[in-house]
């Protein structure tokens, strides 16, 4: 794959703002066995409340692990170390501490296909991970939140692991496998490494692909469907998101945001 056109490191670690740009959605997948959805009105008292976090690009929030509990002051001290802009093809990322990115109208439900390209620059030695959150409900509650997430990292493996509260459940423990693309797998000379996560989400089961190869498949009568969506991001990492949405399953095409 070639390299993408972006330098390893932006210059700074404060906040970046943008002004508008278009953006694909995301459908959600939450990994909840035996747990209903919440009612979409819930998803959206949760979006309402959701803590303001200065600096993001106009229409998106998110939430940090290390503020959890925290109210607005540690949301606001978190964000002084996350970089998050408008960059054309799609949005750069620096973070400080781990968290979630989304925006209110990143919700669904019923079948579909899902898709996200992430960039990956110099980790260094650390092998933090990265890559989508879906069916997410009660977001703005760390006692309460709800959300599954589908991960990579550096050395070439996957996660999917679900969130209730304060309590972790690995649905995939971290797993290598040969379709993720690892920091020791680009080409020579470039600076950084993509790879694609998808999410299909059908009658009977939901598939967990990467580069197009499946990693992972979940019956879907043990999992819940309908919630919110956006970026998982753990600490330290320096991403390019392409692109993050739906997919037209028969030619793979993104189906523009809304």
């Amino acid at each position: 794959m070639s390299d993408f056109p972006f330098p390893a490191v932006r210059p700074g670690r404060t906040v970046a703002a943008a002004g508008a740009f278009a953006c694909s959605t995301l459908l959600g997948v939450a990994l909840f066995a035996g747990l209903s959805p919440a009612p979409v009105a819930a998803q959206d008292h949760a979006a309402h409340h959701a803590t303001p976090v200065p600096g993001l690009p106009d229409g998106w929030m998110a939430h940090f692990d290390a503020a959890a509990g925290g109210g607005e002051h540690a949301a606001h001290a978190a964000a002084q170390e996350l970089s998050f802009a408008d960059m054309a093809p799609g949005w750069h990322i620096e973070t400080g501490p781990s968290g979630i990115f989304y925006r209110h109208e990143f919700r669904g439900q019923g079948t579909f296909a899902l898709e996200s390209e992430i960039h990956l620059f110099d980790p260094g030695e650390r092998r933090e991970s990265f890559g989508v959150f879906f069916g997410g409900s009660a977001l703005h509650d760390p006692e309460t939140r709800r959300y599954a997430y589908f991960l990579v990292r550096r050395d070439g493996s996957f996660m999917i692991r679900e969130r209730r509260g304060t309590e972790l459940v690995d649905v995939a423990g971290w797993t290598e496998h040969e379709a993720v693309q690892g920091w020791d797998d680009r080409p020579e000379g470039a600076t950084s490494v993509p790879n694609v996560l998808r999410v299909e989400a059908g009658e009977t089961e939901v598939v967990f692909l990467v580069n197009g190869q499946e990693v992972r498949r979940v019956p879907r009568a043990d999992v819940a469907v309908d919630g919110h969506f956006g970026l998982r991001v753990n600490h330290n990492l320096n991403l390019h998101v392409t692109r993050v949405g739906l997919v037209e399953a028969e030619n793979g095409s993104a189906s523009p945001g809304r």
